[in-house]
């Protein structure tokens, strides 16, 4: 271990640092490259922004790789942009790692392998890492809302500046993710699920609890450098039910919240329209209006591809079927979502149905089927398919079980 200690740097939120750390200049500046070759493209970015001597110091690449899918489907980063952070990082000497941290069920390595990411880092000789398999540091955070402390992966100490290579997504509860909320999974094992179900702060607010999480998780854990991966980005339902949306483009800071502000632009989104983002831009005191963004090139515009956000109510995707869905993760609503996109004919003798999700509920209706483990205790008679996140499989079962 290093001894690094996560500490106070002004106007930049609290990143991982040391009395020998040469800091990464906190500017403005945004580059941003169009084209088909993400490889190309990455690279292309990574040389435009301002970095420090690397040489020898420990990079952390930092992927969204947290679920086990097939690369192509835009819910996991490109394999080649991860593939041109190593090579880049690796050319200019420092020791580069690739690091995940997933949703429960799955473990990191069977998500790096799954999305095609692990074959790209194991023919460069790169190592990888389980972030989840390290101890817990349990950190304090002044002046929270919601979140007091946080139980982060101790394997982060070990790395002198991280790196978040986000994919481009909506998120239902967050309208996006990107490099600042791709900073979740850091977070060790099941303090990734307690994001989600904190109380709401006793001082009423008009921000969604999840949204104050993040925006406190901020202040004690950022990356320093950001590549955000535009080649294919995901529409709608994400983080992992929505619609593949060819973006074509890659961008590149040292400025996560200028970053995921000219990503979200891209995405047709206003940043100051994303609560987490606006949240954590204010506690670091950082502007994300385009308007005080560097963005290179000056025509970038040009790429703008609107993104369709996610739906207020699912069920309106599905005829009978109706969704009791009463302080939710994404980890429910997508295992949900995704047993309806899949079943949804088979199920077809069964209809109508419906299902509650979520722990904020008072009393569930009987004959609603109860899924995920923060039903339990309202659940009551009706029938229940455990697990945090739940099994698509077990919900088939249940219904179909007599």
């Amino acid at each position: 271990m290093s001894g690094l200690k996560l500490q106070s740097t002004k106007n930049v939120g609290y990143v991982i640092i040391n009395t020998m750390k040469t800091k990464i200049k906190n500017n403005n500046f945004v580059a941003v490259c169009h084209g088909n070759n993400a490889y190309a493209n990455a690279i292309n970015v990574l040389e435009r922004i301002d970095l420090p001597d690397l040489s020898g110091k420990k990079i952390l690449l930092k992927p969204n790789a947290g679920r086990k899918v097939q690369p192509g489907k835009a819910i996991t980063t490109n394999p080649h942009v991860v593939a041109a952070a190593c090579d880049f990082f690796k050319k200019i000497g420092a020791e580069v790692t690739v690091g995940e941290g997933t949703i429960l069920g799955v473990t990191p390595f069977e998500c790096l392998e799954s999305t095609g990411i692990a074959d790209e880092v194991e023919k460069r000789g790169i190592p990888m890492i389980d972030l989840d398999a390290a101890p817990a540091d349990k950190i304090e955070i002044k002046d929270a809302v919601v979140l007091n402390f946080a139980r982060i992966s101790s394997a982060i100490t070990n790395f002198d500046y991280i790196v978040s290579i986000p994919v481009m997504k909506t998120h239902m509860h967050c309208v996006v993710t990107l490099s600042i909320k791709n900073m979740k999974g850091c977070l060790k094992g099941r303090e990734k699920v307690r994001l989600h179900q904190l109380p709401q702060p006793s001082t009423p607010v008009n921000e969604k609890t999840l949204d104050l999480a993040i925006a406190d998780l901020s202040t004690v854990l950022i990356p320093d450098i950001v590549l955000i991966d535009g080649s294919l980005g995901l529409e709608g339902l994400g983080p992992s039910a929505g619609t593949p949306k060819r973006v074509d483009v890659v961008l590149a800071s040292t400025n996560c919240f200028a970053a995921d502000a000219v990503a979200a632009a891209i995405m047709g989104i206003k940043p100051e329209d994303i609560p987490h983002l606006r949240l954590t831009a204010e506690r670091a005191g950082e502007s994300i209006s385009i308007d005080d963004i560097s963005i290179d090139p000056s025509n970038w515009r040009d790429w703008i591809k609107p993104f369709e956000l996610p739906p207020k109510e699912i069920s309106l995707n599905f005829p009978k079927v109706e969704v009791l869905d009463c302080e939710s993760c994404s980890a429910c609503v997508s295992t949900l979502t995704m047993f309806l996109k899949r079943n949804y004919k088979d199920i077809a003798d069964y209809l109508p149905l419906k299902f509650a999700i979520g722990k904020g509920h008072d009393v569930i209706p009987e004959g609603t089927l109860c899924v995920g483990n923060c039903t339990i205790k309202k659940c009551g008679d009706n029938k229940l398919v455990k697990g945090c996140p739940p099994v698509a499989s077990d919900i088939l079962k249940a219904l179909t079980d007599n």
